[in-house]
């Protein structure tokens, strides 16, 4: 168990420096079809990336999972929450990766702008919109599971807890408001995402759990 939960950890900080990457490599534009065709090695790297992120923020997710389950062996609860919340979160970077592969490909084979520009504004939106609630939930249950069983320290169940409302403020603001506050939003929970990995490489165990 605790070679998976390490194994969590290690994919989830991996993942966060794939996205990371990508965000330098592309940023958050919206690709029209010429830009596609000139700078297609780039982007195909980029959505490599993105799907690689993806894939790591499910497999830490599933070690997170791991660990808030360690008292906790019930079906239901914060732990199940936190796994559907970031499977889904992961999910949506592969959907995001999915959308820019299929318009690399509309645009390099069959020079159709359109719908190049229909798939490039739905692989940067599926994140940008969904990110807020998804992470959310991800953050709300994992402070609600840490704080009703000792699997990290109690102060980073608070903290998780207090950037989950972070995030409902900053998602409200973004929503009603003129800012746009999505892109730190991912930001904040792609750190958050680094910290939880750090604890489960090692930096902490659950209480009375010698370190293995």
């Amino acid at each position: 168990m605790v070679k998976f939960e390490r194994f969590g950890g290690a994919s989830g900080v991996i993942g966060v420096a794939a996205i990371v990457v990508q965000l330098f490599l592309v940023g958050v534009a919206t690709p029209d079809a010429p830009m596609l065709v000139r700078d297609r090695t780039r982007w195909e790297l980029a959505t490599a990336l993105r799907i690689t992120g993806g894939l790591g923020l499910i497999w830490f997710t599933a070690g997170l999972a791991a660990r808030l389950r360690h008292f906790d062996t019930r079906a239901a609860g914060p732990p199940a929450m936190v796994l559907g919340a970031g499977i889904m979160w992961g999910f949506i970077w592969l959907v995001s990766g999915l959308f820019s592969s299929a318009a690399i490909s509309l645009a390099t084979t069959y020079q159709d702008a359109r719908a190049v520009h229909f798939l490039s504004v739905l692989g940067v939106e599926i994140v940008m919109v969904l990110t807020p609630v998804i992470s959310i939930a991800f953050l709300a249950a994992t402070g609600a599971a840490v704080l009703a069983a000792p699997t990290f320290p109690r102060r980073y169940g608070y903290m998780t807890l207090f950037g989950a409302v972070c995030r409902a403020v900053l998602g409200t603001l973004d929503w009603y408001g003129t800012a746009n506050f999505a892109m730190r939003i991912v930001d904040f929970t792609l750190l958050w995402v680094v910290v939880t990995g750090i604890h489960l490489l090692g930096a902490t165990r659950p209480a009375g759990e010698a370190t293995a």
